[in-house]
């Protein structure tokens, strides 16, 4: 059951360790839209003495706040369940991931979460997964008993089960100093770098980091950093092509090989004289 007044901003209260942070160049969207056509979605809350805690909407709240609003429509939510804050976080998490599109790393953060709070909110689940561990330990597929919590995951949010298990697998598989120094980075976006770091120990991690995130980085992707530290030079641009150009020639048919050999004739006869090709004896 849940109860919906307006609320003075002043007694809401945000708490630490929310799954996202506010972005301010959207809030200040939102602050636009309010001054415009006025509050549409309340913000969700739960009582804590005389005050508020904020349970979902804090891009509403900080757009209110700076509109230099009093009060804003608020549902108070009033949990079922006696684990309340894991049902709360449940409710938050779901809610962010219906509202605002994240980047991968945020995703993959909240579906770690909601794994967690699920697991939290029904310890069968967990239990089930525990039988099987062992087997599979230091595995990808030890994550597959575990995540009963999965389908309904996946009918909650509309992202695929399959979907759901990577991006709680990439997750795990960042170290915490990793996830913080990915927070605002173009490498945050992509899933593919993500889940090469993920395939990295810690150390690793930060080495790869700090060739890509300097003030003058020395690698521009992921891939770039890793070759490096192997020891090897990353391929360039002009590589990339070269490999392409190469694999599509080699599958041409022999007339349109010729066609190309025709096209850039004066060329290969120019290479052919530099290089000695005609004096060349046949053995």
């Amino acid at each position: 059951m849940s109860a919906y007044q307006s609320i003075r901003l002043s007694l809401i209260d945000i708490p630490e360790g929310r799954i996202r942070e506010v972005d301010y160049d959207w809030a200040e969207c939102l602050r636009d839209m309010f001054m415009e056509i006025g509050q549409k979605t309340p913000i969700d809350v739960v009582e804590n003495g005389k005050r508020y805690s904020l349970v979902a909407g804090a891009h509403r709240f900080t757009a209110a706040k700076l509109a230099k609003w009093r009060e804003i429509n608020a549902r108070i939510l009033e949990p079922s369940s006696e684990n309340s804050a894991g049902e709360l976080r449940l409710h938050e998490i779901l809610e962010n991931l219906g509202r605002k599109n994240f980047n991968t790393l945020e995703r993959c953060e909240a579906l770690s979460e909601l794994k967690r709070v699920y697991e939290e909110l029904h310890p069968q689940a967990r239990r089930g997964g525990d039988r099987r561990s062992q087997r599979f330990k230091n595995n990808g597929e030890n994550q597959t008993a575990s995540f009963a919590f999965s389908k309904n995951a996946a009918e909650t949010t509309g992202l695929s089960d399959r979907s759901i298990r990577l991006a709680v697998q990439i997750f795990e598989a960042l170290a915490p100093a990793t996830r913080e120094r990915l927070k605002g980075t173009k490498f945050a976006e992509t899933q593919a770098d993500l889940k090469a770091l993920g395939c990295l120990d810690p150390e690793m991690q930060s080495r790869v980091l700090d060739l890509v995130t300097d003030e003058y980085p020395e690698a521009s992707t992921i891939k770039d950093a890793v070759t490096m530290l192997e020891g090897r030079r990353p391929e360039t641009e002009t590589d990339r092509i070269f490999r392409r150009s190469l694999t599509y020639f080699c599958k041409l048919s022999k007339s349109g090989r010729q066609h190309i050999f025709r096209l850039h004739k004066r060329e290969i006869f120019e290479l052919a004289k530099k290089d000695g090709w005609f004096d060349e004896k046949e053995g």
